[in-house]
């Protein structure tokens, strides 16, 4: 018996294990430049294995460069272009599987990211062309490139520029051996069809549906391909060995050194080097056919693909590979090599519009899917779902964005996800988010993922408001003809054209903003600078990210700002440019503490207290003014500074009851944060004063611009708008001065009659109407309460600190006012990084 063939029979189970091995490819890319990340250098592979290496009992050196790594469950390598490679042992969990996977994953992640490396799936490289990839400085990489210059088109492609899957699968015997290979070579090109995602390459668009598999039948007709006896009567384990002896070997590993054994064959080359374990390795791994043998069998159908895809594409395999009935069904469709060729050259041609095997191409893969159900829990059939839809909707693997890897990974672990919606939820009602009675924040499951260019869209967007709202301000206490624009009584004005002793205008503001994450537009909702809040909710919901069963697949990926210490430390920083706040000042937190998000603020007076400073949460009514001196009535402290979250139409409402503040204010024997010339920005009519010409001389070309591209059309509701506004699904209703969405109305949400009677009811009354700007829509899912995703309209809300963006609050509702008054969803912003 030939020692390969020995080699073999070893590798026979008798007890079916229903095992799974996977192996997958990654290309790490420079975000600058589009090359892969290099082996040398401060930030190159050498260094990420390096760190990596502390998970990893296990290291192993080439030419003293390190390698690889290994531990009990997980095998990283390094293709010849600096591809890497994540093996995993057989297991037969997918679940474990994918989640060991995915653990490895965001430790590479960790590394990669902070140094401007992306990690990317795809069968070929998508940005530069093989030319320019660096191969590894090894010597066997060397002697590999030098031998497929001379015997082929495309070796060099095949070593730097393509990324596969790898799935395993084991045999009892010979006779499953056989009928598990044919299986597999017959289900190649659908495989390989199936799992395409080459979507560019070399910086081109791809129109080669089964790019990899050319790249390898151009490589070299001597290891590549097809097994020629594969459907001979005598094929077997004898027969597979027989034609890896006759293979050339190209190098040899000599006891660590790879020698060039220039056109030897495998046979001639064991004469010297015998048939030891580590030998038979390499020879078995310079045969580079569609479907290996080792001591399993390896289909190497697939491209590099995303995680949810390679889970489903492992499903598929274990479903069909480990049924008798579906081995007996798939083994038979064709006895030809000649027609697997040409089931190849048919999908490259028409895809989805072709026949093979004699059926048309969707229907056989729903049969696959269908008889892989077969062979499955019901847990590991889910995961076949994104198949599915690819195969139903006639479609390759997408280039999908991260929401949609949300809602696909919920898809396939609806269980998993339903419990971790739980969890979040109860967290939720465990915390200072809860308010009692029912009172508390609802979220989804998926994030509000952003990227940075959509960050430094963000900052743009804050930069440009932030300086029109700078003029508006110094206009109105210079100017009186932009008073009267907003009409406010005498003793409003009084405070507003009272001058803070720090130079931010403003100093805390969120602009709610509906922005169209594809095409990068947006339009302003409102502004709100008086009583800015949600800072503590956007940070606890951040914190529950924990329980999020996706999130915690590869939290490394993304950047997640903190809005609770930050606007802390810009407080601090406005307050101290006030000659007269001392070291020791004491804060007063003040608002109407019946309308107050009260919770918020008492987690600020610990903020501030870690921070060295003596803090009260304290209602703006109860403060007593004496001496030059504002002190809380609650502690009879003095208090230096204020919080300011009362309201401006509050505090006017309740104007003779809160003298005591307004007298401080005035004689600025206290550092106020805000001050009220803030009310300009807050209040709804600024939208109309920004487009009114004697406003906009004080703007640059380019801000009038800016307003009249983001800002709604926006009038008085009296009569002599009514006819503009009959279409009611292009309005929405407003009061001037108020907070919370309270008393707003869209045209979209009522019948013709309701919105004629708000109209008639609210004309002259103080009220705007605005035109209505449909809000961008993502899915997203409620898991607590439903199980389908929906649409969902977006909301984002740009928190700017003393000028400066800072973070995002983003809001959901499925109706068409965003406020929890109607259905609105809160859920955690974060920035790929």
């Amino acid at each position: 018996m030939m020692p390969f063939t020995e080699y073999f029979k070893q590798g026979c189970k008798p007890n079916l294990t229903g095992s799974i091995g996977l192996e997958v490819e990654h290309f790490l890319i420079s975000r600058n430049d589009g090359r892969p990340m290099p082996y040398d250098g401060e930030n190159g592979i050498g260094q990420l294995l390096e760190f990596l290496r502390k998970d990893f009992p296990h290291a192993y050196y080439e030419q003293d460069l390190l390698i690889a790594l290994e531990s009990e469950d997980v095998l990283i390598t390094l293709e010849p272009g600096c591809q890497l490679e994540i093996s995993l042992r057989c297991m037969n969990n997918l679940q474990e599987m994918m989640e060991i996977y995915l653990r490895t994953v965001s430790s590479i992640l960790a590394y990669i990211h902070p140094r401007g490396y992306d990690l990317i799936y795809s069968g070929g490289l998508p940005t530069i062309g093989q030319e320019d990839v660096v191969l590894i400085d090894k010597e066997r990489y060397r002697l590999m490139a030098q031998y497929f210059k001379n015997v082929s088109t495309r070796g060099l492609e095949m070593m730097k520029a393509t990324a596969a899957v790898h799935v395993s699968v084991d045999y009892t015997d010979e006779k499953d051996f056989i009928q598990k290979y044919r299986m597999a070579n017959i289900l190649h090109p659908l495989l390989a069809f199936l799992s395409s995602h080459t979507p560019m390459y070399a910086g081109k668009k791809n129109e080669d549906v089964l790019l990899r598999d050319s790249i390898w039948s151009h490589t070299d007709p001597a290891r590549c391909g097809i097994l020629p006896s594969l459907f001979e009567e005598n094929f077997g384990f004898d027969a597979y060995a027989r034609f890896l002896e006759q293979v050339p070997l190209i190098v040899m590993n000599d006891h660590g050194n790879f020698i060039d054994v220039k056109d030897q064959t495998c046979a001639q080359v064991a004469e010297t080097y015998g048939y030891g374990k580590t030998e038979i390795a390499h020879y078995l791994s310079m045969l580079f056919l569609d479907v290996r043998l080792k001591q399993f069998i390896e289909i190497r159908s697939a491209d590099s693909m995303p995680p949810i895809y390679t889970q489903a594409y492992c499903a598929l395999v274990k479903g069909l590979f480990y049924q008798q009935e579906n081995i007996e069904t798939y083994s038979s469709l064709t006895h030809s090599i000649e027609t697997i060729l040409q089931a190849k050259e048919a999908l490259r041609k028409d895809r989805y519009d072709t026949i093979v095997y004699g059926k048309p191409v969707q229907n056989l893969l729903k049969e696959m899917i269908f008889d892989a159900k077969k062979g499955l829990t019901e847990k590991e059939k889910s995961y076949l779902l994104p198949l599915e839809e690819l195969v139903n909707t006639k479609s390759l693997i997408p280039n999908l964005s991260i929401e949609e890897t949300y809602q696909k990974a919920i898809l396939m672990h609806p269980l998993e996800s339903k419990e971790s919606a739980l969890r979040i939820t109860e967290a939720i009602q465990k915390s200072e988010l809860n308010l009692g009675g029912n009172m508390y924040t609802r979220t989804l499951h998926i994030p509000k993922i952003f990227t940075q260019e959509d960050k430094h869209r963000f900052e743009k967007i804050v930069d440009t408001t932030y300086s029109i709202f700078t003029k508006v301000i110094q206009a109105y206490k210079t100017d009186v003809q932009i008073r009267k624009l907003f009409g406010f009584s005498r003793e409003l004005e009084e405070l507003i054209l009272c001058e803070p002793a720090y130079t931010s205008p403003i100093p805390i503001c969120r602009l709610d903003i509906f922005y169209n994450e594809q095409t990068k537009d947006f339009h302003f909702c409102e502004f709100n600078t008086d009583g800015t809040s949600a800072m503590n909710e956007n940070k606890r919901l951040n914190d529950f990210l924990a329980f999020n069963n996706i999130f915690q697949r590869d939290p490394e990926d993304y950047e997640i700002p903190e809005l609770v210490q930050s606007w802390a430390n810009a407080f601090i920083q406005t307050m101290k440019e006030d000659p007269k706040v001392c070291e020791k000042a004491r804060i007063g937190i003040c608002d109407f503490l019946e309308n107050a998000y009260y919770t918020e603020l008492y987690v600020f007076e610990d903020v501030f207290k870690q921070k060295g400073y003596d803090c009260e949460v304290v209602d703006i009514r109860d403060l007593d003014y004496k001496d030059g001196k504002l002190y809380s009535q609650k502690t009879g402290k003095v208090i230096d500074v204020i919080y300011r979250r009362a309201v401006t139409r509050d505090v006017m409402d309740h104007y003779e009851q809160v003298q005591p503040f307004i007298q401080a204010y005035l004689h600025h024997d206290v550092c106020c944060i805000g001050a009220f010339q803030t009310q300009l920005v807050h209040h709804k009519q600024i939208t109309q004063v920004l487009m009114n010409p004697v406003m906009q001389k004080y703007f640059t070309l380019d801000e009038v611009s800016f307003i009249e591209k983001h800002c709604p059309i926006t009038y008085d509701l009296t009569q002599d708008v009514v006819e503009k506004i009959q279409d009611k699904d292009h309005w929405i209703i407003k009061p001037k001065d108020s907070y919370a969405s309270k008393g707003v109305w869209a045209g979209i949400d009522l019948h013709q009659n309701q919105w004629n009677q708000v109209v008639s009811q609210h004309l002259d009354a103080n009220y705007i109407v605005q035109k209505y700007i449909t809000p961008y829509k993502t899915k997203n899912i409620d898991l607590v309460n439903f199980d389908e995703l929906k649409d969902y309209s977006n909301m984002s809300g740009l928190y700017v600190y003393n000028g400066h963006f800072a973070g995002v609050y983003s809001r959901c509702s499925d109706g068409g006012i965003i406020s929890t008054q109607y259905n609105e969803k809160t859920i955690p912003t974060l920035f790929l990084r």
